[in-house]
This record gives C-alpha cells, sequence and structure tokens, in this order.
C-alpha cells in the first residue's frame, strides 16, 4: 500500500461520518441546536422539580395549585389532631378513675397481670395488698357520696405517701384500694402495712362534726407464676374478711 496517496484514506473517512451521530452546534454529539427537543420528544419545558411542581412556580397556575393543596391540607391536619386529642381522652375514661384519679379497676388488673406475667425471678415474689377504707360506707350513708368520695382521696393520698415508686396503687372497689409490692418478703410486708396504719392514724380527716381518723383493713396475697389478675385480688379479698371475723 503507499502511504502517500490520499485517494484511499478520504473514502474511509466518509465512511465514518456518515454512521457518527451529527454533531450539535456547540460540539457535543446528537447534533441540532442544545434547546431542540431530543428524538423523545421532551423539551426544558417539561421539567419538574424534587417536589413535583413545575420548574416556573411563580406562574398562577402553580399557586394556584398551591393553594389549593393547603386549604385541603390544614382541615386534615386540624381534624388529625382532634382525633389525638379524643383518643387519648377517650383512653383516661377507660382506663382512669375520675374521683381519685388513679387506675381503675380495668387498668389496674390489667397492671396487676403484667407483673404477675414477668414475675419469674424476683425474689422474694411480689405481693398484693387490698386495703380496704371501712369508715368510707358510714361516711356515705350519713353525709352522702362527697364525703364517702373526700375519704377515698384522703386515704389515697396517705397510701401514696407510704408506697415505693417501684409499688402501683389503683382502686379496686367502691371502698379498696389495691397496692402491689414488688419486694413482697414478710419483714418488709408487716413494715408497709404498719406503717400505713400509722399514717392513718397520725393524719385524721376533717368531718362536719371534727376530726377523725380513718379506719382501715389490710388483707394480703403473695403473687404467684401463671396467676390471673381477678385470683390475686380474690385471694387479698379473702385475706382482708379474714380480719373482719
Amino acid at each position: 500500500m503507499d502511504v502517500n496517496k490520499a485517494e484511499a484514506i478520504a473514502p474511509a473517512l466518509d465512511a465514518i461520518n456518515r454512521h457518527a451521530p451529527e454533531q450539535r452546534n456547540d460540539g457535543a454529539p446528537g447534533g441540532g441546536k442544545h434547546d431542540e427537543p431530543a428524538e423523545h420528544g421532551w423539551s426544558d419545558d417539561d421539567a419538574v422539580d424534587v417536589h413535583g411542581l413545575p420548574t416556573d412556580q411563580h406562574s398562577p397556575q402553580a399557586q394556584r395549585l398551591i393553594d389549593a393543596l393547603t386549604q385541603q391540607i390544614e382541615p386534615m391536619r386540624r381534624d388529625l389532631e382532634q382525633a389525638h386529642a379524643r383518643e387519648a381522652q377517650l383512653k383516661q375514661l377507660a382506663t382512669i378513675d375520675p374521683v381519685l384519679e388513679l387506675p381503675n379497676r380495668r387498668e389496674f388488673a390489667r397492671e396487676l397481670q403484667h407483673v404477675i406475667d414477668h414475675m419469674a425471678g424476683l425474689t422474694p415474689p411480689p405481693v398484693l395488698l387490698l386495703v380496704h377504707v371501712a369508715d368510707a360506707g358510714r361516711l356515705r350513708r350519713r353525709f352522702g357520696l362527697a364525703a364517702a368520695d373526700a375519704a377515698m382521696r384522703h386515704a389515697a393520698r396517705l397510701i401514696g405517701q407510704a408506697m415505693h415508686p417501684t409499688d402501683t396503687l389503683g382502686r379496686v372497689g367502691a371502698f379498696d384500694l389495691g397496692v402491689v409490692m414488688l419486694n413482697g418478703d414478710g419483714e418488709n410486708l408487716a413494715l408497709r402495712t404498719e406503717g400505713v396504719r400509722r399514717r392513718f392514724a397520725a393524719e385524721p380527716m376533717t368531718l362536719p362534726g371534727g376530726e377523725a381518723a380513718l379506719a382501715v383493713l389490710i388483707g394480703s396475697a403473695v403473687l404467684r407464676p401463671g396467676q390471673s389478675a381477678d385470683a390475686a385480688i380474690d385471694a387479698a379479698d379473702r385475706a382482708l374478711l379474714a380480719l373482719k371475723q
């Protein structure tokens, strides 16, 4: 081959140029000006930003779209806030005693069952105390419902002061309060029970006719693995009834 001849090179270059993509005016492949639409038919006017809105966000159409979305979102947000508030209110009504602001019988039993189901390895085992405010019924009959409610609030406050931070206090009956003690050894149980009685004796309640210390009876039951909450409450109640006899 004679490399000095240009005739053989020119046809080869022509063949390459026929198969190469057309060059853009700015030198980039693809041909045409940079603002011309590509073969797929899209143009810069069709672009959207990361929020899904047209890039020309200041156009009247985009603003109307934003305003319409805002008008729909705000009522839904208010409805959601009201629903959450209503849910919290219903939960409180379902679990809290309205007079004493303590867990009611259902919620106390749920917490008691949780302790029973997770008491494995606790030594000594937890204990349930059932405190019966004996004078509350008498005050109810003599002075009315408000006096009985005041007696139960007084009793709940005194028991609360004698409780350990790990104890759970709740209302079990009209004139009965329950306490779950995680540390239920015999010596501690006796001290805690005596401490509750001393508090009631030392802090009498103000009554229409003067002051009087509320009388209480305290029954107890050691919790057992696999036991139901109702069975534990019944065992403490039987111990309390035995004191009356």
